[in-house]
């Protein structure tokens, strides 16, 4: 069969990764190869982990995780306040996420394209291609989706009261105390905490939560993100949070919360939407990526029975929005507890949705 990738982000390339290996003929744009080493990384949970293994490409990702034991809850006075054991967590960097994946795929054509507003037409700026060459139109274009948009017309994207502000910093001190452990830490007694995640190889992310309704928004240039995060962790005692401090932050990047509305169908007839077009969760679950594989998963296992893309488009979109609705409202109620409850009541709650 005939394909369209729109988007080579993470489930672009995982997409882009089975199908050809499965033999199938890809077209698989996007907007820049620039796309491979944007962003940080990312906790694999339990459910996404196995869709990697469903695909068996888990076999190739693996080598590039770091297996975390546990999270630790430090409460504003500096003292551990929850601590939860995690059996099958890992962190990974989405570069290397990519790069194990990109090795046996096809080559991504460099153009921003979608689809035309009637659907008949992918277009972009050095691209116009009849839709009807293709077997499947495969919407994998992010946050700000073209091909949710074609789907769902009333769909609504909006922002939510909190964000990130997250960066990688290497430093191997930090780094040592770390350990195989994520920390994260109450800066304030509520809609402030900061989380500090090692990755393999020395890497560690480091991850703000902020309410912006009571701690305000920075200017999203570097130096005025380092300053705000200066201001608000600065008074800190803690030694992994002053090593933080006194690390080198090459990079800083916010992350606005979000979610959708309006979405009625993530398929139709042969257009699927796949990861942050088709869902967005907030940052307290960790399911982005992890459902992105999910979704993979399920469209390629629907792909193998020997259907035609419309004879299971329905239920593809049935189940995938039954089950990241329930994730999506859970990730709505963890931030209502972190603007508003105290940290030691929420910090007794497993913070990210561990799916089996």
């Amino acid at each position: 069969m005939k394909f369209c990738i729109i988007g080579g982000g993470v489930s672009g390339a995982l997409l882009n990764r089975s199908l050809t290996e499965l033999g199938h003929e890809l077209t698989v744009f996007d907007k820049s190869s620039f796309q491979m080493r944007s962003g940080f990384g990312f906790l694999l949970l339990p459910n996404g982990i196995a869709g990697l293994k469903e695909l068996g490409v888990w076999k190739d990702v693996e080598p590039y995780c770091l297996r975390i034991r546990k999270v630790n809850y430090i409460n504003t006075s500096g003292d551990l306040s929850n601590q939860i054991d995690f059996e099958e967590v890992y962190s990974i960097s989405r570069f290397k996420f990519l790069e194990a994946l990109a090795n046996k795929s096809t080559a991504l054509i460099e153009d921003l394209v979608k689809l035309s507003e009637n659907g008949d037409f992918i277009i972009g700026d050095n691209t116009n291609l009849d839709v009807h060459a293709f077997d499947g139109i495969l919407g994998s274009d992010g946050v700000h989706s073209h091909t949710r948009t074609y789907l769902n017309p009333q769909a609504e994207n909006q922002d939510t009261a909190t964000y990130e502000v997250m960066g990688v910093v290497k430093s191997d001190f930090l780094y040592s105390m770390l350990g195989n452990e994520l920390h994260k830490y109450a800066i304030a007694d509520n809609g402030l905490s900061l989380g500090i995640l090692p990755l393999k190889d020395g890497e560690i992310i480091w991850y703000l939560q902020v309410n912006s309704i009571d701690h305000g928004v920075p200017t999203r240039d570097r130096n005025s993100l380092m300053s705000f995060l200066k201001e608000k962790i600065g008074n800190c005692e803690s030694p992994m949070i002053q090593a933080l401090l006194n690390a080198n932050i090459e990079t800083s990047y916010v992350w606005q919360g979000r979610v959708l509305k309006n979405i009625n169908t993530l398929a139709k007839e042969n257009v699927f939407l796949f990861g942050d077009a088709a869902h967005i969760f907030l940052p307290f679950t960790s399911q982005g990526t992890n459902s992105a594989i999910v979704d993979v998963a399920l469209f390629v296992q629907f792909l193998k029975s020997g259907k035609a893309l419309p004879e299971f488009a329905h239920q593809y979109s049935v189940e995938r929005l039954a089950e990241t609705d329930a994730i999506v409202k859970s990730g709505i109620e963890m931030m209502h507890e972190f603007c508003f409850t105290d940290f030691e009541q929420v910090a007794a709650k497993i913070p990210i949705s561990l799916l089996k």
